[in-house]
Parts: structure tokens; sequence; C-alpha cells
């Protein structure tokens, strides 16, 4: 009881409090299962005290030994027919849970020409579920959005109450991926496609029957909302659970869910990008870069300096609007300084409410960049075959090493943080 009076079924990557149809459906299979367990417990472990209390030996106890079980063509057909039994009422509702799971539902209002108010889909994808491609790398996760045309890294965000199919793949080791809140865990292998799909929330159909909603179309339109807004948009936590590495324990993500309008306007953010430091065009910007670079001030233009040149930062890295940030081996950073977490969720920078904390956001940004190989130990930015952040040379002196100085972090940090 001492230890039992730790555990909390409601924490943020809690099994047991569910927030999308399949989750749902997976816990009551779950129910189901412990119930019948928890039968056949008490029915043996029943009969083994009764057998133990009645029919132990006493001392001078001359009774002849009770009759045997072994060999009763009624005991054992019995059990043997109450084992199936029991087999076949938790083997039904498992097959059921598996067809659920497994297809992607299209209702109408997952479509994307039915929600998604923005104009600038994939042609041919009106008729379609959000499409999210998931991608596993040692030890970070890639969200492509296809029928979008848009990239982010480690923190997804997806609308409530739309069905959300998900592309899984790997590009080196077996990954898996787990929501817990939201669904359960599907692998990913390398050289093999696999899917799932997620919904946050009921649809309004579903949530209509659930909670015996009456009133007029505007009436259980507006009370949906309101279910949306208050139980189901929040920051949910998920992470790989499949052993693959050195970092596997700090292999996490977030998802963040929205309101269709609050999915848009993100998407469009994703999409532009941003511009250089003081407002300034990247083409004048780097016409300045490449002539006068000294002429750039300023802790921004600093960290920009760096992020394009000594850090090597572009290598790997990309960013929307910035036409030479371009890299695909590392995480897309495109709004980084509105993550409320970096390192794939390893290192947080937010309150119990989800509000960014930037001083904290700050100190972690220098401490990833400072300490990667400690944060994350076989991290890639750290050692990337000459091309990591532990492997910068001086630039008058290529045989030596010279990392970043605690000033040229400063600056870098400063400048992650104005992406946003």
């Amino acid at each position: 009881m001492v230890f039992l009076g730790g555990c909390d079924l409601n924490t943020k990557m809690s099994t047991f409090d569910t927030k999308g149809p399949i989750a749902e459906t997976q816990l009551d299979l779950f129910m189901l299962t412990v119930w019948v367990t928890t039968f056949i417990f008490i029915v043996v472990g029943g009969v083994f005290v009764v057998a133990i209390v009645k029919f132990r030996e006493r001392p001078n106890d001359d009774r002849p030994m009770p009759s045997q079980g072994h060999g009763n063509p009624l005991v054992e057909i019995g059990l043997i027919g109450a084992s199936v039994l029991l087999l076949v009422i938790i083997a039904v509702p498992t097959l059921q849970a598996i067809w659920y799971t497994h297809d992607t539902p299209t209702d109408e209002h997952s479509k994307l020409g039915n929600w998604y108010p923005g104009d600038d889909l994939a042609e041919g994808s009106e008729d379609e579920v959000l499409v999210i491609r998931v991608i596993g790398y040692q030890w970070w996760w890639e969200f492509e959005y296809p029928q979008l045309g848009i990239s982010t890294a480690n923190e997804m965000v997806i609308p409530a109450g739309k069905a959300v199919h998900l592309e899984l793949r790997s590009v080196d080791v077996i990954h898996s991926f787990w929501l817990p809140r939201i669904a359960g865990k599907v692998d990913l292998i390398p050289g093999r496609a696999n899917a799932m799909w997620i919904q946050a929330g009921d649809n309004i159909e579903a949530w209509t029957e659930k909670n015996g909603a009456k009133g007029s179309e505007l009436e259980l339109q507006a009370a949906y909302n309101k279910y949306l807004e208050e139980e189901i948009h929040d920051y949910y936590y998920g992470q790989c659970a499949e052993y693959c590495g050195d970092s596997h324990a700090r292999m996490l993500f977030r998802a963040t869910v929205v309101g269709d309008d609050d999915f848009a306007a993100w998407v469009d953010s994703e999409r532009v990008g941003h511009t250089a430091p003081d407002g300034m065009a990247w083409d004048e910007w780097y016409k300045i870069y490449d002539s006068k670079p000294e002429s750039l001030t300023g802790d921004l233009n600093e960290g920009a300096k760096v992020f394009m040149g000594r850090g090597k930062c572009i290598a790997c890295h990309s960013v929307e609007g910035n036409p030479r940030a371009l890299g695909v081996a590392g995480p897309n950073l495109t709004n980084v300084g509105e993550r409320l977490s970096i390192a794939a969720g390893w290192l947080n920078h937010h309150t119990e409410e989800d509000v960014l904390i930037e001083e904290e956001q700050y100190a972690n940004f220098v401490k990833w960049i400072k300490e990667t190989d400690v944060v994350k130990p076989g991290n890639l930015m750290w050692k990337a075959n000459g091309n990591g952040i532990g492997e910068l040379t001086d630039p008058d002196n290529p045989e030596q090493l010279k990392l970043l100085t605690d000033e040229e972090i400063h600056y870098l940090a400063r400048y992650l943080q104005s992406l946003k």
C-alpha cells in the first residue's frame, strides 16, 4: 500500500486518461481482460485455498486419500470448455478492436475539404483525411504533412475531432510510435511501410450519441466545440516505445491538439517561415553577409552568422524562408522558438499550463548546443563525420579543434529563440 500511494492514473502519459476513440477502445479491451483474469484468479485461487484448508494432512490423520480429479471426464472436459469460453470472451472483442483500429475512417467530418479552411491543399486531397508521415531517426522524430507541403520535428500539431492517418517510417533501426492518451503503439521498421490512425476526441456524431445531446444543429455544434476546447485541446506527451540505442529513453515527442482555424494558422506560419534578422529580406541580408559581414551587428545578426557560418548548422537543418538553410539530416527548425521543448522533448521549458518560459528556453538552447553529447549520448549533432558541433575546427588552422565559444553559443541561442 505504501508503494501504491505513489500511483496516479491521470498523468500526462496515462493510458487510463483516454482522449480519443482508439485509446478508449484499447482501454475497454484491457479492462475486459482485467475482469476475466480477475475472475480466473479468484476461482482458481479460491479452489486452491479450499483444497489447502480442507484436505491438508493433520497429526494422526488416518483419513483416506481424497478422490482425484485426474482422469475424470466431467472435470477435464469442463475445465477445457471453461477455458475455451473465457478465451472466446476475450478473443471476439480483441478481433473487433484490431479491425477498428486498423482501417482509417473516412467519415465526412474528417475529410480535408470539409474542415480545412486553407486553399493550399495538394490536388485531389480534398476527399482524403489528413496524412502525417512520421519518420523515426536516432533519436528524434520528423513529421511531414505531404498534402500541405510542410514538415516539422518532434512536436506535431493535429486538429481536434478529426481522424488522422499516420504513415510510419524509419531510416535506421526499429522505433515505436506511442501517444498513450490518444492511441497505442505501432512500430516503425526500416524497409517496411507501417500505418495507423489517431483521433483526438470524438467526432460530432459519436459525441452526440455518447452524451445523448439534443438541440438544434447550431446548439449541438456550439456544445461540441465547447467539449473540444475544454477537454481535448491540449499538449500531449509521446515517446519511442522500442529500444533503439544509446538515447532511446530521450527520444520523446509532443502533440498539440488545436481547433481547425488554429491548425490552418499554424500551417501558414510553417509554410511562410522567417525573414532575416531585423526584418530584412534574405537576399539583402546575404548580400551584406557575403561582402561586409562585420556590418551586421546585434545578437540576432551575430547568431545568424554563426548559424550560417562557423556553426555549420545549415549543413543539417532547414528553416523555411531561408534560401540557404536547406539541410535534411537534422530536424526542421522552422518556428523552433515556439516549441515548448527541444532535443526531442527531453529539454522542456514551459509551465504546467503549457506556457513557454523564455528564460528556461534560452538556458535549454545553450545547454543543448554546448553539451549535445551529454544531453543525448551518441547524438549525430555532436559527431557527424566532420560536420558535428563537437568537430568544429579553427578557420585559420583546420587541423586544430575550436569549438563554439560561450559568446557564440549565446548569439546562436538568441537567434534560435527568434524563430517564431
